[in-house]
């Protein structure tokens, strides 16, 4: 592709195939340059240095539009496309559409956008960029000139990294650099990120390996809402000295490779919530706060939603004494105790969310909770003094709680 569109060959349309970070939106940038360099000659590179290009590389230029389509879906979005191709650049040759993840369009989208590549003005040249290609209409594809990029090579990945290196003066060690082209999986995208990760942090490889892993089991339990192994997940990441800040980038970094390859599904209501729980770790006393209230939240009642994908799940045990000292209506009022926690502190309202009343015992409304951390938490003064005040608004009598551990089978 490189040498055609070099030497000024150039097709109306272009398909771009290829994995995540693959080059593909670089390639496209690189293809308006080039048919919009005022410097360049036939078979040369674009300069980089005209107005053009530094506008082009600024993300400036009037005349190279980028359009996501997972987020522009709609037929309404294609026809508002199809009115504007036909104005003429604003001071370029050509006015370049890049239309990223085009496989997300609907059906009536493609079919829009088909009547143009049927007809494109001569002013116009489209990129198509995807990762599904065989989502997308054959009488599309049979419009562009088609070039599918595969996985970039370990030895493709290693010569741009190398390059990073030795321009940013970076110092590392052969052995770790093999590692992180191992685990870019074929994207330069994710080679350059876990080699920041390795620099920027000081993390050593097995921590960031660590963090990738934990960030995408920690996705699909929350897709899952299957709090209680999310939760342990980040325990055991936590535990072995991870950083929540680098588990909480995987996260959001697989769930937004499902948002762009698959069906969106929960992760848009997802993402937004974990971005937040990133602004607030700086002034959390607690490092993996954020990202637990975000767990808790999102998952709901995990009693009900792990029962059903494992029957066995033994219920929690009424403690001898429940029904004399009325534990039983405690229990089946716990959601509205729980609800009424959250005017006074979300905090204990989400660790409340992930406890279970088991009973009374001795004249103690016992609340097991699944974490130590969880449990400390529950008993400091503020925290206890709230919960008995509301539990004794809610039920119209006065009872102490204590908190003991829930013993893991």
């Amino acid at each position: 592709m490189g040498r055609a569109v070099l030497n000024n060959d150039w097709a109306h349309a272009y398909l771009l195939i290829g994995t995540r970070g693959s080059g593909k939106t670089t390639t496209a940038r690189l293809i308006a340059k080039t048919v919009n360099c005022v410097d360049r000659k036939k078979g040369e590179e674009p300069c980089n240095k005209c107005e053009f290009c530094q506008a082009i590389t600024n993300s400036a230029s009037l005349d190279v539009i980028e359009i996501d389509a997972a987020s522009n879906t709609g037929v309404d979005d294609i026809r508002d496309l199809r009115e504007k191709v036909r104005l003429a650049p604003s001071g370029s040759k050509y006015k370049v559409y890049i239309i990223d993840e085009v496989h997300m369009l609907s059906a009536n989208a493609f079919n829009a956008l088909l009547k143009t590549l049927e007809e494109p003005p001569a002013h116009v040249i489209f990129v198509l960029c995807t990762t599904e290609a065989h989502k997308i209409p054959e009488t599309i594809v049979s419009r562009c000139l088609v070039y599918d990029f595969g996985r970039a090579t370990p030895t493709e990945i290693k010569k741009n990294l190398e390059r990073v290196v030795l321009g940013e003066d970076f110092k590392i060690k052969e052995e770790i650099l093999e590692v992180v082209i191992s685990k870019a999986a074929g994207s330069h995208r994710d080679a350059i990120k876990i080699l920041e990760q390795v620099v920027s942090s000081g993390a050593d490889i097995n921590t960031i390996n660590s963090a990738k892993d934990a960030g995408e089991k920690i996705a699909d339990f929350l897709l899952a809402r299957q709090r209680k192994s999310a939760l342990e997940e980040l325990e055991r990441y936590t535990g072995a000295n991870g950083k929540t800040k680098d588990l909480l980038g995987e996260i959001v970094s697989s769930l937004r490779d499902r948002l762009l390859s698959e069906d969106p599904g929960e992760a848009v209501g997802l993402i937004p919530r974990l971005i937040e729980a990133n602004t607030l770790l700086r002034d959390s006393p607690v490092a993996s706060l954020p990202l637990e209230l975000v767990i808790v939240e999102w998952c709901g009642d995990a009693a009900k939603n792990e029962s059903v994908k494992n029957p066995s799940t033994p219920q929690i045990t009424n403690i001898t004494g429940v029904a004399q000292d009325g534990s039983d209506s405690i229990v089946a009022r716990w959601p509205e105790i729980v609800a009424a926690t959250k005017p006074f502190n979300h905090s204990l309202n989400a660790f409340l969310k992930a406890a279970k009343p088991a009973g009374v015992k001795d004249n103690f409304l016992v609340i097991e909770v699944a974490y130590k951390f969880h449990k400390e938490k529950l008993e400091e003064p503020k925290n206890r003094d709230v919960l008995e005040r509301v539990i004794s608004d809610t039920m119209g009598k006065n009872l102490k709680v204590r908190f003991e551990l829930k013993t893991r089978g």
